[in-house]
């Protein structure tokens, strides 16, 4: 792991080149060395008349060497520099975990019960969840959310996004009996796996909030469980409201079953969640700050640090040489002048 002031390259796989340059400069040289063979033996056999008159070259070996060196100093130069190079800087902020949270929200009739008491005052479950919903969401820290409204139909509220403000929003209009007046648990299940599908590759988890006692439906809730297993997506049910029926609830006058605790319980353990028991208001937020602590990502984050590039150090240095020459050529062609 690369520390604050080191050096890193960030494509070095251009370093290669010039290796490659050199392997291709010695297959030329043998094949050079062969033309130079046929054209010897060529010459000795067909004699040009003007072949005399022909320029030879004046260049030295020396020269030679020295326009050999300035090449592949420049060709490994260039090389470098193309790796990019570059110096770390400070740390920067950690990146936020790449999670996708979908909340299973029921919106069927029982979700109208006041059988939760905020400062002395009665509160329906549904207004508990608003509050307790816009809290959660508020502390997440860059996953993507979702929410999946479900009664007797369900239904994609808010597809996954990263605007919280979005989902608290939309979570506040939720009204009971927006999709039906009982619930079908194991549908709502499968269309938030339907909505989790679309990019597998990131790590997700499903929030149920229920108060159901049975479930209706095309697929039942422990058939969706199953699936939601196979595909590595954790269930973690809160189960609202009360697990027996009291006396006090039978004053809404409403057709009222206590919310099935063993049955969201064997879904979590299905999937690998944990289930929980909503009894007050205190209860659901360490429920979903439990939540919270049991789902962070397991690997360690990759560091990120600021990168002050270095390049361009090997670019002069790829000039200097060729600098020199011309330099050299300069000087000499004025004292020529001047001689």
């Amino acid at each position: 792991m690369a520390d604050q002031g080191a050096w890193q390259w960030l494509t070095p796989w251009y370093a290669l080149i010039p290796w490659l340059f050199l392997i291709g400069f010695y297959l030329w040289q043998r094949h050079q060395v062969s033309l130079e063979h046929f054209w010897l033996s060529a010459r000795l056999r067909f004699k040009h008349p003007l072949i005399n008159q022909l320029p030879e070259s004046h260049a030295s070996l020396r020269q030679y060497r020295r326009q050999g060196f300035v090449l592949l100093w420049t060709v490994v130069m260039l090389s470098l520099a193309l790796a990019q190079p570059v110096k770390l800087g400070e740390k920067l902020p950690d990146l936020p975990p790449e999670r996708d949270i979908v909340l299973l929200v029921d919106v069927s009739i029982s979700m109208r019960l006041t059988d939760y008491d905020i400062d002395g005052k009665a509160v329906s479950r549904l207004a508990v969840l608003k509050l307790l919903i816009s809290e959660f969401v508020s502390k997440t820290n860059g996953e993507r959310l979702a929410v999946v409204v479900f009664a007797e139909h369900p239904y994609v509220l808010t597809p996954l996004t990263h605007d919280p403000a979005l989902i608290k929003a939309q979570v506040m209009r939720l009204t009971t009996t927006l999709a039906g007046r009982v619930s079908a648990l194991g549908d709502a299940i499968l269309l938030a796996l339907k909505e989790a599908a679309k990019q597998p590759q990131r790590k997700q988890i499903m929030v149920l909030f229920t108060d159901a006692n049975n479930s209706i439906g095309q697929a039942t809730p422990t058939a969706a469980a199953e699936l939601a297993r196979a595909a590595k997506i954790p269930i973690y049910p809160i189960a609202i409201g009360s697990s027996a029926l009291e006396g006090e609830n039978a004053k809404t006058g409403l057709l009222y079953q206590p919310v099935n605790v063993a049955m969201l319980a064997s879904l979590a353990q299905q999937t690998g969640g944990v289930a929980f028991e909503a009894t007050n208001l205190e209860t659901i937020e360490n429920a979903l700050e439990a939540i919270s602590q049991l789902q962070k990502n397991e690997a360690a984050p990759k560091p990120y640090y600021t990168q002050t590039p270095l390049y361009f150090w090997f670019l002069l240095f790829a000039l200097l040489p060729l600098l020199a020459i011309q330099m050299g050529h300069f000087l000499t062609s004025n004292k020529e002048q001047q001689t």
